[in-house]
Parts: structure tokens; sequence; C-alpha cells
């Protein structure tokens, strides 16, 4: 059953000062490319914007959706999602938090059909399955720095 993308607040690439719903709110949309995503509102605290394919995990010392990047080895419960679109350091948006979208890749590169941690800076890695968190799957080939389709869930 896909969920209707009526009632968002606002569009999912809104970049706001103001928050225009709740902290953690969770809404279910079709995509015509990727198929159904669900996407959680978050604010970001890390001290720098969030660009498009980094990991995005709850911030230390709050109980709240206060977002940061995602460190090394993360784990999963702490993940919130993977920013889609900029969102500006002290900023309210949406982060996809599970369905396809796309990842950036830390010096290794990603490799395709295969799991992915997440390290520094919001990057992802190639994980070991059975040894590391792994909330991403990637879809396709990627070089240092660039992105790649991976099937995300964060929830």
């Amino acid at each position: 059953m896909a969920l209707a993308s009526t009632g968002l607040p606002c569009a999912l690439t809104d970049n706001s000062s103001t928050a225009r719903t709740r902290l953690g709110d969770l809404y279910g949309v079709w995509d015509p490319t990727y198929g159904h995503q669900i996407w959680r509102y978050v604010q970001n605290k890390s001290g720098s914007d969030f660009t498009q394919g980094l990991g995005v995990m709850q911030e230390n010392g709050t109980d709240l959706y206060e977002a940061t990047l995602s460190g090394a080895a993360t784990a999963n419960a702490r993940m919130l999602g993977v920013a889609q679109h900029t969102i500006t350091d002290g900023y309210f948006g949406f982060v996809l938090a599970d369905g396809v979208g796309v990842i950036k890749a830390a010096a290794g590169g990603i490799t395709a059909n295969a799991g992915q941690k997440a390290v520094a800076n919001g990057l992802f890695d190639a994980a070991t399955i059975g040894t590391d968190e792994i909330p991403v799957h990637a879809m396709e080939l990627a070089a240092s720095g660039a992105t790649a389709r991976a099937h995300i869930r964060c929830l």
C-alpha cells in the first residue's frame, strides 16, 4: 500500500529557519522513480550544512530529533536518515528515513550491491556483515566523494 503525500506541511526539499511541523514527524510518499519513501523532519544542529547523501544521526545529549552528521560506527538506533538536499545549519528539513535515495561515499568509495556503514562526517563506506551496523545497502558503485543510489533503512 502506497502512502499518499497529501498532508505534507511543506515541500520535502524545504530548508526553513522555522519549524513547519513537529520534530521527528514521519511522512510517507510515493516517488515515481524510487517508489515508497518515508521522510523524517529534523533540525540541523551539526555546525555545518547537511548536503545530499550525508548520513544524519541524533545529536548527543538530546531526546529530540535534533540532528548532526553521523560518525564512525554510528548505531542504527541513532541514525535518523540521509539528507537528500541541503539543510542549512540551524534550519529544519526532511531527511530520507526509509526507501531508495542517494548516499555519499567516503575515501574508500562505495561497492555496488553491498551494505554500507556510516563513517565520519556523514559519509558511507563498505560494511562487514555481523560486525558493523548497516543502515544502507548500496545499489551501485561510487568513487570517493561521489553519490550512489541506495536503499536507506533508518527507522
